[in-house]
């Protein structure tokens, strides 16, 4: 099980490398930013869901403190990719849909694609 745990550890580092690439300022590292990554994909969630996520639920969700997730959203904010209505937090369609945006998806397809049929491969070797 070895191979197959790298090959997941691969794929997620590779998919959130793809999101920062395609999202965060070129000036933004990778990995210090990886917690607001992942607050922005709550807020994708939330509203893909149709259940916009507050401050609270995403503190919530991803069990961090609400001063970190308020810092976060707000640098979601200065970066354009999220606008705040009432207490909720939304996606910014330009942002999301821009061509990097598109890029993002397709790049991340392949890495899922090649993932799953390694992984397929693996488990037929250990069966």
């Amino acid at each position: 099980m070895a191979r197959q745990r790298l090959v997941f550890c691969r794929l997620m580092i590779d998919v959130m490398r793809s999101v920062h690439t395609a999202y965060a300022p070129a000036t933004e590292s990778f990995g210090n930013r990886l917690e607001t990554a992942f607050v922005g994909l709550c807020v994708v969630l939330g509203e893909i869901e149709g259940k916009p996520f507050s401050v609270a639920k995403i503190a919530a969700y991803m069990r961090m403190p609400r001063g970190k997730v308020v810092r976060r959203l707000s640098r979601l904010q200065n970066w354009g990719l999220v606008t705040k209505q009432g207490h909720r937090y939304y996606v910014e369609e330009k942002a999301l849909n821009s061509l990097v945006g598109m890029r993002s998806y397709q790049q991340m397809r392949k890495i899922l694609r090649n993932a799953t049929e390694e992984l397929a491969l693996l488990d037929t070797l250990t069966e």
